[in-house]
């Protein structure tokens, strides 16, 4: 991950509100730049355009997951979703904009975007499955894969209801509430 300016944590942060108030349209140079009380041009002084702001939230979002990593089994799995659900409390907008997929599905590279960091999610989580399973801790008759979109489609459908709702309710307590349920379900 590339490391960034104050001005372009702005204007990628502008960038985020922007998208969450009215989508990947409402994401202009010229918005951002209205925005943020500067010109367009010092716009691209930070970033060549959209494509690489666009890029660079994503990336963020991708970086912006802290884990303990002395956590091993389904107390790694548990960790990363904790974190995911700390990340977005801390800005709701992440929940509108890094949750809702279908902003970026017309755009290919974005996509592409989003799908790599979700495989890298996977990968990195795939050792902890496995660490769960040989513990006991999750059934083994799974296949990590099919924990993988289990496990995180629910992360992802919470996340998803709280940022709907308007946060109305407490993000990190259901989210333990969510962590304990798949617990019991997956539990041997």
């Amino acid at each position: 991950m590339m490391r960034l300016t104050v001005r372009q944590n702005q204007i990628i942060d502008a960038a985020l509100q922007l998208t969450s108030a009215g989508g990947i349209q409402n994401l202009t140079i010229k918005n951002v730049s209205s925005r943020l009380g500067i010109t367009e041009p010092a716009i691209y002084r930070h970033f060549a355009g959209k494509s690489e702001i666009v890029k660079a939230l994503i990336e963020s979002f991708d970086g912006g997951v802290e884990v303990d990593a002395s956590l091993t089994g389904f107390a790694g799995i548990a960790g990363f979703a904790r974190s995911r659900f700390a990340q977005i409390a801390a800005n709701p907008s992440l929940a509108k904009v890094m949750f809702a997929e279908e902003l970026f599905m017309d755009d290919p590279e974005y996509s592409e975007l989003l799908l790599k960091m979700m495989h890298r999610h996977k990968q990195s989580l795939q050792k902890h499955f496995e660490e769960a399973q040989a513990a006991g801790e999750i059934r083994s008759d799974l296949d990590v894969e099919m924990l993988f979109r289990i496990v995180f489609g629910a992360v992802r459908l919470l996340v998803k209801q709280w940022g709907m709702s308007g946060q109305a309710f407490d993000l990190r307590a259901k989210g333990e509430e969510l962590l304990g349920a798949l617990g019991k379900i997956f539990h041997a």
